[in-house]
């Protein structure tokens, strides 16, 4: 399956979460705005198919109940690795989902996405032939390919009754030791271009005077406990190899002389440019200076959601200058850090 491509990159696309008002004289917009990565793959790679190459005959999708049983059996004091095949193909699919949403990468997930091996699990084996790495691309019509090269998980388990007076009291724990490796493969220039390793610990712990509430209505099944694991592996890669997003706030001047329903409607929209041809129409019939500044502000505002930093600070400069406000004087230097912050993406991206 493919996803159409959407490509975002550093922008300041303004995804609006709430219009509300702050005071009689301005309103506040709530913004999405990203964040670099130093992980971020080269700027022509835009798109990538996703495979798991982790997959071993130690593996295995093992059901719920029966899971949980043979941690019951071992009086739920268990220490072992368990290779959950569920649990690898969740980080894949999850991760695959958050690098699409991210705005920054087209995804591919092939039907038979699984690379064969024969290796132990936790060995990362040595990289992928090129011929075969090209024609997985040109199949799939992406980029690169990315490989979750290696997938393990250890479980840990602990039950016992309270001490001393609360000897009826039950405590039960679950730790899950992780550890994944991604390679990024570009066909074009026969490299890998990236190589992630992440590894931590989750830890689960309830505890209850009744073992069977305990374990049927606290703790976190074993089954779910490796999913969540999965799915916290994706997270981490993620957070790696795509734009992180952070809310950011902005506000505007309500003028009387503005349409504030096309106003509204035109923010509510993300149509910026409808906003700014607005504004700039009712500065040009303006003298009073201090409607003047208001309109220039919101002009600026308007410029940096159409990702124009430049003319933003032009038009905030000419507000300062018209007549001054502690708050364009303080927007001036959020339009700075904003623009520090997309060099650094840039300069991420061309390296």
């Amino acid at each position: 399956m493919k996803i159409n491509r959407f490509y975002k990159l550093t922008v300041l696309f303004a995804s609006i979460l709430l219009l509300g008002s702050c005071a009689t004289s301005l309103k506040t917009v709530y913004i999405e705005v990203a964040k670099p990565s130093e992980f971020l793959l080269p700027n022509d790679i835009v798109s990538l198919t996703l495979m798991n190459r982790s997959l071993t005959d130690e593996f295995g999708n093992y059901p719920a109940d029966s899971l949980q049983n043979y941690f019951y059996r071992r009086a739920f004091n268990v220490d072992a690795a368990v290779l959950d095949s569920a649990a690898s193909d969740t980080t894949l699919k999850v991760l695959a989902d958050l690098l699409f949403e991210s705005g920054r990468y087209d995804v591919v997930i092939p039907e038979k996405r699984n690379i064969p091996r024969s290796e132990i699990y936790y060995k990362v084996l040595p990289p992928l032939d090129w011929d075969y790495v090209t024609e997985v691309c040109e199949t799939y019509q992406t980029d690169a390919l990315l490989v979750l090269e290696r997938y393990t998980n250890k479980i840990m388990t602990d039950y016992m009754l309270g001490p001393g007076p609360y000897s009826n009291f039950h405590l039960a724990s679950i730790d899950s030791k992780y550890d994944a490796v991604v390679k990024v493969y570009d066909p074009s220039r026969e490299e890998i271009l990236i190589q992630l390793l992440v590894g931590d610990t989750i830890f689960w712990e309830e505890q209850d005077y009744s073992s069977k509430n305990l374990f049927t209505n606290q703790l976190v099944p074993v089954k779910q406990a490796l999913i969540e694991t999965g799915i916290q592996v994706a997270l981490e890669l993620d957070a790696k190899l795509a734009p992180q997003w952070q809310t950011q706030a902005r506000n505007y001047f309500v003028l009387k002389e503005a349409d504030s329903a096309l106003l509204e409607s035109a923010i509510r929209e993300n149509n910026w440019g409808k906003a700014y041809d607005h504004w700039k129409s009712i500065l040009n019939r303006t003298s009073k200076a201090s409607d003047k500044s208001k309109l220039e502000y919101n002009l600026a505002v308007a410029s940096e959601m159409i990702g124009n930093l430049n003319e933003a600070a032009e038009w905030a400069t000419q507000s300062y200058q018209t007549q001054y406000r502690r708050q364009t004087e303080l927007y001036l230097y959020q339009l700075k850090n904003r623009k520090r912050t997309i060099d650094e993406f840039k300069k991420i991206l061309s390296d």
